[in-house]
């Protein structure tokens, strides 16, 4: 397993928070064991905004926007949340 798969595996078994970079930025996620249902409805319904949102707070929503940012970072941000959780390819 890799080193990143292996530390969001970890996390999760443990009930720990993971950390993750995204471009030059250090965020924090609660394993998604404890993700708000929103997030998971909306993540079903195809949005990425919504979940993102809920998933990182509303501190470190703002650190993500505090850049000029496009669709395309956001899903790039979406795609390192999940993997950071451990759920890239699921």
């Amino acid at each position: 397993m890799p080193a990143s798969k292996t530390a969001a595996a970890r996390a999760e078994a443990t009930d720990q928070p993971t950390t993750f970079v995204y471009d030059g930025e250090t965020y924090t996620i609660a394993p998604s064991k404890d993700w708000d249902l929103d997030a998971l409805d909306a993540m079903e319904e195809g949005q990425i905004v919504k979940p993102v949102k809920l998933i990182l707070g509303t501190e470190q929503w703002a650190t993500f926007k505090a850049k000029r940012r496009t669709i395309g970072d956001l899903n790039d941000m979406f795609e390192a949340l999940q993997k950071a959780a451990g759920l890239a390819g699921n």
